[in-house]
């Protein structure tokens, strides 16, 4: 009798034993579910950071670029204007009578810089060509604006 009273508290004990250990199973699968939960949105997160931090390079890249874009664009304006004032001179007996500057807001939209070179385009942005058929150059140009009626009274003689 107590050999059955025994077995049967060793029973009760495995079965007390095994309702523990699935409850503790139960409790740590709810908490890796939950930990799974959190680095999944702390993962979400990073992603999100890592979008707007490429998003804001990006845009860091794109102002900087701008801005030097701009800056080239300045000193290739002055660099041509520094040169068509150069051929002015020269076609103008080198002096200068203060004109240039009216001239040259009425001509500046006909004169490009492309590829490093002085390109003389008409109001549509084709090249211009001289009666030979080459491209036109600057002083040839300059030639053109002295025979030009309306250019001709910048010029000195």
């Amino acid at each position: 009798m107590q050999a059955e009273k025994n077995q049967e508290q060793d029973q009760l004990d495995y079965k007390t034993l095994l309702a523990n250990a699935k409850q503790a199973l139960k409790l740590e699968y709810q908490k890796s579910s939950a930990l799974a939960s959190q680095l999944q949105a702390i993962k979400t997160q990073l992603e999100q950071v890592q979008t707007e931090n490429k998003t804001l390079r990006e845009s860091a890249y794109e102002d900087v670029i701008r801005h030097f874009e701009a800056r080239t664009q300045a000193a290739e304006a002055l660099a041509l204007k520094t040169e068509v004032r150069q051929k002015f001179l020269e076609a103008n007996g080198c002096k200068d009578d203060e004109s240039f500057d009216t001239l040259w807001n009425s001509i500046k939209n006909k004169v490009q810089i492309q590829d490093g070179e002085v390109r003389i385009v008409a109001q549509n942005g084709t090249p211009k060509f001289t009666l030979t058929g080459s491209m036109m150059n600057l002083r040839d140009f300059i030639q053109s604006l002295k025979q030009d009626p309306i250019s001709r009274k910048f010029f000195l003689n």
